[in-house]
């Protein structure tokens, strides 16, 4: 990616989000209701969109460590707790425009809310969504569920499931 590519990819990518989030604020999409009950930041709506992409993101861990899709939820929020609150604005400008069906659409492909997919078109919209052929959806991808991956991971019930041992009892100087 040359500098004029990445520049015209800047703007686009700026443009994008401030319709999005002008949109959102125009539909009251984005009200700030406040953290939803039992977390520090995530909405109600953020906990609705993120409940079915926890299930299929973390399949696998949550069945090896006999976890729910609310605990990896309330791992990530404590993830959030301890970011930048310039991150944590910039995960929920993310997570307004996944509320948006055109958003949506744009990023992932699809129109439909996460919680209206079953588990395999979800499972088909995260494919899609990582293989896209622009930069920012995989960029939005990326910023979404790395954090979720690393929120989850962190947690030492989760970190055993993992097959890693740890670090080493014995530290050789």
């Amino acid at each position: 990616m040359d500098r004029r590519d990445f520049l015209k990819l800047s703007a686009g990518a700026s443009v994008m989000l401030t319709a999005g989030s002008s949109l959102a604020l125009l539909t009251g999409c984005s009200r700030n209701d406040g953290p939803a009950h039992g977390y520090r930041h995530l909405r109600s709506q953020d906990v609705t969109l993120l409940r079915p992409l926890a299930q299929v993101l973390l399949a696998p861990a949550l069945v090896a460590a006999d976890a729910t899709a609310d605990q990896a939820l309330l791992a990530f929020d404590d993830l959030l707790d301890g970011g930048m609150p310039g991150t944590r604005g910039a995960v929920f400008e993310l997570l307004d425009l996944l509320q948006l069906a055109p958003g949506r659409w744009y990023l992932t492909g699809t129109w439909k809310h996460f919680a209206e997919q079953t588990e395999e078109q979800l499972s088909a919209t995260l494919d899609h969504w990582s293989r896209s052929e622009s930069e920012l959806p995989r960029a939005a991808f990326r910023g979404l569920t790395q954090p979720f991956h690393m929120a989850w991971y962190v947690q030492p019930d989760a970190a055993r499931t993992t097959g890693y041992p740890g670090p080493p009892n014995k530290i050789i100087s």
